[in-house]
Formats: C-alpha cells, sequence, structure tokens
C-alpha cells in the first residue's frame, strides 16, 4: 500500500516540483533566452546594433560618463561606501535613463528592488508557493509587466518620435515582412535584457573599483 501510494505521490509531483532553473518563466517565453530562429535573431541584431555601432556607443558614453563622474565625486565626500550597493546604484541608474528613460527617484529605486528580487527567483527551485523565492519572484515579474504595459500604452498614445532609448526601438523595430513586435514580446524582451544587463555589470564595477584600490600602481597607469 505504502508503494502504490508513494508511485502515485511522485506521478502527481512531477509537474509541480520541476528539476530545472525557472528562467523562462521569469523572464518571458518570448524574450531572447527562450526564442530561437527568425525570432531570436531579430532581436539580437536589433540589441546588437543599438549598443555596438560607434554612433550609438558614442550616445552611451554620453549619457553614461557626466553620471559616473557624478557618482565618484559623491563617493569621494563619504568616509566609507558600500562599493556592491553604490555601483548597483549608479548601474541601476543608467539602465533605467538608456533603456526606458526614468530619471533617479523614488519609482526608480522601487523598480530597481523589484528587479533584485526577480533575480533572486532565476536560480531558486520553482516553488510557487508563499515564503519561496520564485513564488516572489513571480509576484515581481507581475509588477514589473503593469508598469512596461502602462509604458507602451503611454507612448502610443503620443506623437511619433525619434527613438531615444531601448524601448523606443524595440516597439519600431521591424522583420522583413514589415511586421513589428507585439506588446508582449516588447515586454518579455525589456524585462529579460535589463535583467541580463543589470547585476553583471554591476558586479564587474565593483570588482574593478576593488581590484584598482587595492593596486593604486594600476590606476596610477591608465
Amino acid at each position: 500500500m505504502f508503494e502504490e501510494f508513494e508511485r502515485v505521490n511522485t506521478w502527481e509531483t512531477q509537474d509541480k516540483f520541476k528539476a530545472e532553473w525557472p528562467t523562462i518563466e521569469l523572464m518571458g517565453r518570448n524574450s531572447l533566452v527562450a526564442v530561437h530562429g527568425k525570432a531570436h535573431t531579430q532581436v539580437h541584431n536589433f540589441v546588437t546594433n543599438a549598443i555596438n555601432r560607434p554612433d550609438a556607443l558614442n550616445r552611451i558614453v554620453a549619457l553614461v560618463q557626466p553620471r559616473m563622474v557624478a557618482a565618484l565625486q559623491s563617493w569621494a565626500q563619504m568616509d566609507k561606501i558600500k562599493a556592491r550597493f553604490e555601483t548597483q546604484k549608479m548601474t541601476f541608474e543608467n539602465i533605467g535613463k538608456l533603456f526606458f528613460s526614468k530619471e533617479p527617484g523614488p519609482f526608480l529605486h522601487s523598480l530597481d528592488k523589484l528587479y533584485q528580487d526577480l533575480l533572486l527567483g532565476v536560480r531558486a527551485y520553482p516553488i510557487n508557493i508563499p515564503g519561496f523565492a520564485y513564488h516572489h519572484a513571480l509576484q515581481c515579474r507581475r509588477k514589473l509587466d503593469d508598469f512596461f504595459w502602462i509604458e507602451i500604452d503611454n507612448r502610443k498614445n503620443k506623437d511619433k518620435v525619434e527613438t531615444i532609448d531601448l524601448m523606443d526601438g524595440l516597439m519600431q523595430i521591424e522583420d522583413d515582412d514589415g511586421d513589428k513586435l507585439s506588446d508582449k514580446e516588447v515586454v518579455d524582451n525589456i524585462v529579460s535584457l535589463v535583467a541580463a544587463g543589470y547585476l553583471s555589470t554591476s558586479l564587474a564595477s565593483t570588482w574593478a573599483i576593488y581590484l584598482l584600490a587595492k593596486y593604486p600602481i594600476v590606476l596610477k597607469k591608465a
């Protein structure tokens, strides 16, 4: 009898407790991490051009450099700083401006917290029960979705302007047939692209600051 219960119980729980990371569920089934073929190539090429072209790099540097200089100057006025916290804050403020044109403030800070908690769920066991990281990450994803859906609606209701950020670009790119991304595809990709560029960039910056502070002779040569 016990063996029968164990067998049935195992069958019933296999679909509920999967031995895999929940990346696709949190990043979106239309995001770069999930799609393949033509859809992947379309968005990948756009993002690459939006970031790596010389004119794009010049625009990014012109926007980011003054912010980084201001951040470094403010850090110099402090006795001590938490390097990881400060670099994460600076990184997300730059992302907010470059990706969806939001300035630093309480609202952007709330988005920052949502992304931090979302990313905690990416490498958590996918148990959708209150109290687990994955469950909370799903809630954060829904709140991010709400923000970006509203942002898309607001932009559609405005007069057409020149593309100024990554989100505008995602809304305007077309495939060979002249078809644009659906709103859901835009939301999934902007959520996943912000997530992909956030902690990796801030951690790299944190280590750069640490190593330059530890080896000042390298800084003098720069």
